[in-house]
């Protein structure tokens, strides 16, 4: 699993470039404090010297996935039984730099909560962790607002998003995860229940989209 860090991201303007294609994220990487980093790829998306990326690997076996090269993973199914944490075999990775000249940005992120191909997305703010971050977490932990079954067909979307202080988007990354546990067309389109009104400390709020 890759180790949590709140540690700021030295990323400089050229080695964040716009990709099309999912890359790693070149040096000085990864932040300090962290490790197993260096190798998942990510949908890097940039404007001028701000930095958004999305990315996904498989939990405590490799830092790749099978991917279509652009923005879509195939995950396995299944919980990684070794720790006993209940997660499931695979997770996402979010990273961040606002950089030089944006006072008042903010920054998205969207989980899709419907494993159908209908997209139904809750958002969290997460804007206070800085103006620069990296992190990795699992549809598994507890502070996700709602059921994951990581036995199950699924399709999960994920969205990041740096805003101006009025919503304008400034830049997007975005990825889908894909698990076909057996062979069969993923569930029909049905919302998974949403643990709580409140939706947990990090202000989940729902957002739909067909």
């Amino acid at each position: 699993m890759l180790k949590k860090t709140s540690a700021a991201l030295a990323l400089t303007c050229a080695a964040m470039a716009a990709h099309a294609d999912l890359t790693t994220i070149t040096s000085p990487w990864p932040p300090t404090g962290s490790s197993g980093l260096d190798n998942v790829l990510f949908n890097v998306q940039t404007n001028g010297d701000l930095m958004i990326a999305m990315g996904a690997h498989a939990y405590k076996n490799s830092p790749t996935m099978t991917n279509d090269g652009v923005s879509v993973f195939y995950a396995p199914s299944g919980i990684y039984a070794p720790d006993g944490k209940g997660y499931a075999n695979w997770s996402f990775d979010f990273a961040w730099n606002l950089g030089t000249n944006c006072a008042g940005c903010k920054v998205l992120l969207s989980v899709d909560s419907d494993p159908s191909a209908t997209v139904s997305f809750v958002e969290a703010d997460l804007t206070a962790f800085g103006s620069s971050y990296a992190e990795s977490w699992n549809l598994k932990m507890n502070f996700i607002p709602f059921v994951f079954d990581a036995l199950g067909n699924s399709s999960t979307d994920f969205k990041l998003t740096a805003t101006t202080a009025n919503g304008g988007v400034l830049a997007e990354s975005s990825i889908r995860v894909v698990v076909n546990a057996d062979g069969n067309a993923l569930p029909e389109p049905a919302s998974l229940a949403l643990a709580g009104v409140a939706l947990g400390a990090l202000g989940w709020a729902r957002r739909r989209r067909a």
